[in-house]
């Protein structure tokens, strides 16, 4: 064979190859992405089932133990509606715990652990703070300043010091704010 047509031949070869791999390329390409051009997502995450303060720390790990983020689903599974007050780690942060705003104790809050729901009573301290409370597990919520205007839709700093019976004891600054249930 000529070396010429021999060089042809490969370059030939090598051009089919080439187009075999980039037609194979290019369809692989083509498929959607799982859940792509679908009307309704395949499947959301399990809702949350609510249960005792004791069930939801139920574990042997108490120090990894942290309140979880709400979503506006769960806190309405929870609390009876009207207007809210939450707290959150940043200004920006879906809250971990929620509370009704109600001047009347016995008021209802929620908590997530573990991702379950907790459901607290409410009672309002005399320095201002929000004590929630169930079996073997206490929040308090203390706005930063003693202003009354804690019940406002605007954003003040509070601490939040979250508690268990089993030994755990830990405080985090954060955002607090009322407002509507909608909102």
């Amino acid at each position: 064979m000529h070396p010429r047509l021999y060089w042809s031949a490969l370059v030939a070869l090598v051009r089919k190859l080439l187009m075999l791999v980039a037609t194979l390329l290019l369809a692989a390409c083509g498929d959607p992405a799982p859940g792509e051009g679908m009307k309704k997502p395949p499947m959301s995450d399990p809702q949350p089932e609510i249960v005792s303060a004791r069930k939801a720390v139920n574990t042997p790990d108490i120090p990894t133990i942290d309140p979880q983020t709400l979503d506006t689903a769960e806190i309405a599974k929870v609390l009876r509606g009207g207007p809210l007050c939450v707290f959150a780690h940043t200004a920006e942060s879906p809250p971990v715990v929620a509370l009704e705003a109600t001047k009347e104790n016995g008021a209802l809050g929620v908590v997530k652990i573990h991702g379950r729901l907790v459901k607290l009573t409410v009672r309002r301290t005399e320095s201002g703070a929000f004590a929630l409370s169930a079996d073997g597990m206490a929040v308090e919520i203390k706005p930063a300043s003693n202003d009354d205007g804690a019940r406002s839709a605007e954003l003040h700093e509070a601490d939040m010091h979250f508690e268990l019976e089993q030994g755990l004891r830990v405080g985090y600054r954060g955002w607090y704010r009322c407002t509507d249930a909608g909102a």
